[in-house]
C-alpha cells in the first residue's frame, strides 16, 4: 500500500531542485554563478537535510533496523548504482584519465555524488542519535550540537573528507531541527499564516543584505562559512519562510512530480546541464552575455533532465530500490 503524499513537501523539494538546476545550468554555461551562489544555493540544499529528519519522525516510535534498511535500498544502492552507470561518460565529458583511480576510488570514497554521500551518512548518524536518546529532545540536541562542533574542527583540517563526513556532521542539526519540527508540528502550524510569512520574508531580506554588504560567505560545498551565527540565521529564516509559503500554496503538479522524483534529478542535475552546454556551444548558441540565453538554456536542461528521470521511474525502478 502507497502513502499518501504531502504537496506542500513535493512542492518544497521540487522548487528546492529546480533551484539546484539554474546554479548548475549558469555554472556550466556561462562559466560561473550570474546569481551568486550564497543568495539561495546553500539555502535550498539544506532544505532538503530539514526535510529528511522531518520525515524521520514517526509517532508510533522510531525503528533503527528499518531505517537503516530504507536507507540502504533507497540512498545507498541508487548511489553506487548511478555513479558506477555515470562515472566512465563523466571521465569522458571532463577529459579524465580512464584507470580504477579516476573511475572507482571517487565513487567508493563517497565523492562521486558529495549530497547523497552526505545524506547518506547524516541519516545514519541521526539515526544512532535517535536510537541513543529514545527521541528525548534535550539528549538528542545536545549530540547534534556535538556533531556540529565536530564538523567545524573537522573543516579547519581540511574540506576533503571520504564520505564527506564533515558535511554530514553538519546536515545532523538541521535533520533535528526537522525531526523537531514534525513532533511540535501543532506549535509551529500556529505561525503558518501571512503576518509571520512577511515578517520571515523581510527577516531573510536584510540577512541576505547584511551578508552579501560584509562579504559573508555561507558556501557548505566544499565547506566556507565565515560566520556560524549569520550562516544559521540565514538558514534556519528561510526554512521557516520556504515552508510557510508552500504549505499556502495551491496544487502544482509539474513541481510536485519534480520534487517526488528529487533524488534521480541529483544524479543528472550536473551531467545534463554539463552536456547541453558544450552542444549549445557546438551550434553557436553558447553565452553572449544575455541573461535571456540562459533562461532558453535551462528551459532545455529541465526538458531533458525531466526525460531521462522519466525513463529511469518507468523502465529502471531497480535503480532506486523499487520493483517494476
Amino acid at each position: 500500500m502507497m502513502k499518501e503524499r504531502v504537496h506542500w513537501i513535493d512542492i518544497l523539494r521540487g522548487f528546492c531542485m529546480l533551484s539546484i538546476l539554474l546554479d548548475h545550468t549558469e555554472i556550466y554555461y556561462t562559466g560561473g554563478n550570474l546569481i551568486p551562489y550564497d543568495w539561495y544555493v546553500s539555502n535550498v540544499l539544506i532544505v532538503f537535510f530539514f526535510l529528511s529528519g522531518y520525515l524521520m519522525y514517526k509517532q508510533q516510535g522510531f525503528s533503527l533496523s528499518g531505517k537503516m534498511f530504507s536507507i540502504g535500498r533507497s540512498l545507498l544502492l541508487p548511489y553506487f548504482l548511478f555513479t558506477i552507470v555515470l562515472a566512465l561518460p563523466k571521465a569522458l565529458v571532463h577529459g579524465h584519465s580512464i584507470d580504477w583511480e579516476s573511475l572507482l576510488l571517487p565513487i567508493l570514497t563517497g565523492r562521486a555524488s558529495w549530497f547523497i554521500a552526505t545524506l547518506i551518512v547524516s541519516e545514519t548518524v541521526f539515526s544512532l542519535f535517535l536510537w541513543i536518546t529514545r527521541g528525548k529532545v534535550i539528549p538528542l540536541f545536545l549530540l547534534s550540537f556535538c556533531a556540529l562542533v565536530g564538523s567545524v574542527l573537522l573543516t579547519k583540517q581540511s574540506t576533503d573528507y571520504p564520505w564527506c563526513i564533515n558535511n554530514a556532521l553538519q546536515a545532523v542539526l538541521f535533520l533535528s531541527i526537522g525531526w523537531f519540527y514534525q513532533s511540535r508540528k501543532e506549535v509551529f502550524n500556529r505561525i503558518n499564516a501571512p503576518l509571520y510569512t512577511s515578517f520571515l520574508f523581510i527577516s531573510l531580506i536584510i540577512i541576505k543584505g547584511y551578508a552579501t554588504y560584509k562579504g559573508v560567505h555561507t558556501m557548505i560545498y566544499p565547506m566556507s562559512i565565515d560566520s556560524y551565527f549569520l550562516f544559521f540565521l540565514d538558514m534556519l529564516t528561510s526554512i521557516f519562510l520556504l515552508v510557510n509559503v508552500c504549505k499556502q500554496l495551491p496544487r502544482c503538479k509539474l513541481v510536485e512530480w519534480v520534487g517526488a522524483h528529487s533524488i534521480v534529478y541529483y544524479f543528472v542535475c550536473g551531467g545534463v546541464p554539463l552536456c547541453l552546454s558544450l552542444a549549445l556551444e557546438k551550434v553557436g548558441l553558447d553565452y553572449q552575455g544575455a541573461y535571456y540565453s540562459v533562461l532558453i538554456a535551462y528551459a532545455l536542461v529541465c526538458i531533458v533532465a525531466s526525460g531521462i528521470v522519466a525513463i529511469v521511474y518507468r523502465y529502471l525502478p531497480f535503480m532506486l530500490g523499487k520493483r517494476y
